[in-house]
């Protein structure tokens, strides 16, 4: 359930969101801006166009009528919080489907919202439900669900009236990317989540902004903006900056906050910006237009120069060794004893934090054998301080390393591997194997040494069957796609456990990766997965709190 709450009261704010935390509901709170003046209402209007199941407000004159106008068309239900009975009693009669005390417990919090939700549903007459359904279907082509914010045709004529009154209109287009990236790595439900909490983050920055303003997306579902601006000539470029620099910052700090680091590091900003002036020969529409799609490239030319700017910072890193690694503890199943770790390599420039972002440049570059040797020295240093003689250490290897002579023909001594056997290579497949027989060769060169091996994201369309077949790995680490949200998911369970079956006819131990919640704990637990790893044995805080000690030693060297 989706809730979208509008209330000033911070006793009532925090007991709301303790409702919504054990009734398992996604909430979105607005701030009522002070006295409770209606500043913020079009924020709140904005959310309800994302088509929430219920809308908790404050009682106030006004604002109980629009949002009944609001949420009839879209089939929300309205429930409404009192300071008194005189309040409750105009709030039925003004058509709310339930009201509250602003003292109210979080259970009975929870428990009306629940109860005004169904009674919806039932009361709905099926006309009225044809009704809402044609206005979602329409409304969905002009507004994006996720924001709220309007698409570009319905604010083309608002683009119109700024241009043809001042003169002229600053145009940003900003452009999230890597998100893509992120939804091949955790899995679409990851990724909506991720962009729930950047749609936040640009809600909250476009309602600080001090002048006449329009922020939309292009057309629905799509995760770039536009943002009409009324800025002086002279001050434009600083603006642009301060804007820039603002939104990136507030962003990534709250993906940090939300989905920790690794998501965070994914994620990348790019505003290309141009400044239109009225042209009386030219239809105004066409001048948006054309400026639309100038600072679309404008964006795209400062991706390229970023791009040229990461290489150039991979170089320092490799030269400077500027590599540190987080080691993320994996567990027994069944009691939550650590029984080994696996090395993620971090670059300390902060563009190259992220590994994927990392070994995506060193790629381009033409670098991937020097990044894997640095990243592979700096986890096996670490061993001695990091893990105990009976963990196992994870490292991730791409199949191209295979090919690296220095990897091949590893010097055992100089690499300081004093026990082959605690080493656990992850075979990544970041690219296809596609001679087998010739690799299956490396892998008995190192399994003769004492090596043993892991296939990584199996179940994520990269290492299917055929590869673990071929492979004959020591471990399987099943892809967090799989197991995000296992305990509500029978399929993945079945799948798992087909896994874990065929697992152990094969002496193979299995890996869940990705477990943040509790329930998904129980779940693998329950089908008999062996070990499992994610960040509810290491947490946001844990990590932050190993990488803030990476980068002080590393200062102190």
């Amino acid at each position: 359930m989706r809730i979208v709450g509008y209330a000033a009261d911070e006793g009532f704010r925090a007991r709301l969101e303790g409702a919504a935390a054990t009734s398992g509901s996604e909430l979105t709170l607005v701030q009522p801006a002070e006295g409770g003046s209606a500043a913020n209402d079009d924020q709140f209007f904005a959310l309800l166009r994302t088509h929430p199941d219920a809308a908790l407000l404050e009682m106030r004159p006004g604002l109980l009528e629009r949002t009944r106008e609001e949420a009839v068309a879209r089939g929300i239900a309205v429930v409404v919080a009192c300071r008194s009975d005189d309040e409750a009693r105009r709030a039925i009669r003004e058509g709310a489907e339930e009201w509250l005390l602003v003292d109210a417990t979080e259970t009975e919090i929870a428990s009306r919202i629940e109860g005004a939700c169904e009674r919806l549903r039932r009361t709905a007459k099926p006309s009225a439900a044809r009704a809402a359904a044609d206005h979602l279907r329409y409304e969905e082509l002009l507004y994006d669900r996720f924001t709220g914010f309007p698409t570009l045709p319905v604010m083309i004529e608002r683009g119109r009236e700024m241009l043809d009154t001042r003169g002229r209109l600053t145009l940003l287009y900003i452009e999230f990317v890597r998100y893509s990236k992120l939804e091949e790595i955790y899995g679409w439900e990851k990724l909506d989540e991720v962009l729930q909490t950047t749609a936040s983050a640009v809600r909250d920055f476009y309602a600080r902004y001090d002048g006449d303003s329009a922020m939309m997306v292009s057309h629905t579902g799509d995760d770039d903006f536009i943002f009409f601006a009324d800025i002086a000539q002279e001050e434009a470029e600083k603006r642009i900056n301060e804007m820039t620099v603002s939104l990136e910052t507030d962003v990534r700090a709250r993906l940090e906050t939300e989905h920790g680091e690794d998501i965070a590091g994914l994620f990348e900003i790019y505003v290309g910006s141009v400044t239109l002036f009225r042209n009386p020969k030219i239809r105004t529409e066409r001048i948006i237009y054309r400026g639309i799609r100038e600072a679309a490239q404008a964006a795209r030319s400062v991706e390229s120069r970023e791009r040229a700017r990461k290489v150039a910072d991979l170089k320092d890193t490799l030269r400077e060794g500027a590599v540190y690694i987080v080691y993320h503890p994996i567990v027994v199943t069944e009691t939550r004893e650590v029984f080994g770790y696996e090395a993620l390599a971090r670059g300390v420039h902060r563009a190259l934090r992220s590994p994927e972002v990392m070994f995506g440049v060193a790629e381009e570059a033409n670098l991937i054998w020097e990044l894997s040797r640095l990243c592979r020295r700096k986890a096996i240093e670490g061993m001695e301080e990091q893990l105990k003689p009976e963990h196992l250490l994870f490292i991730n290897i791409d199949p191209h390393d295979f090919r690296d002579p220095t990897f091949r023909y590893l010097d055992l001594d100089d690499l300081g591997v004093d026990e082959p056997g605690r080493i656990v290579l992850e075979i990544t497949e970041r690219t296809a194997i596609t001679d087998y027989p010739t690799f299956q060769g490396y892998l008995k060169e190192f399994r003769d040494r004492g090596f043993r091996f892991a296939v990584d994201d199996a179940g994520s369309g990269y290492a299917g069957l055929g590869s673990i077949a071929n492979l004959e790995p020591d471990f399987i680490k099943l892809d967090i796609s799989l197991i995000s949200g296992i305990d509500a998911n029978f399929m993945k369970q079945n799948l798992v456990e087909t896994m874990v079956q065929f697992a152990n006819d094969h002496n193979i131990k299995v890996i869940a990766e990705g477990v943040e919640r509790e329930e998904e704990w129980e779940t693998v637990k329950r089908l008999g997965v062996h070990f499992t790893q994610g960040f509810l044995f290491h947490n946001v805080a844990a990590q932050a709190a190993q990488t803030n000690a990476a980068l002080k030693a590393m200062a102190a060297e």
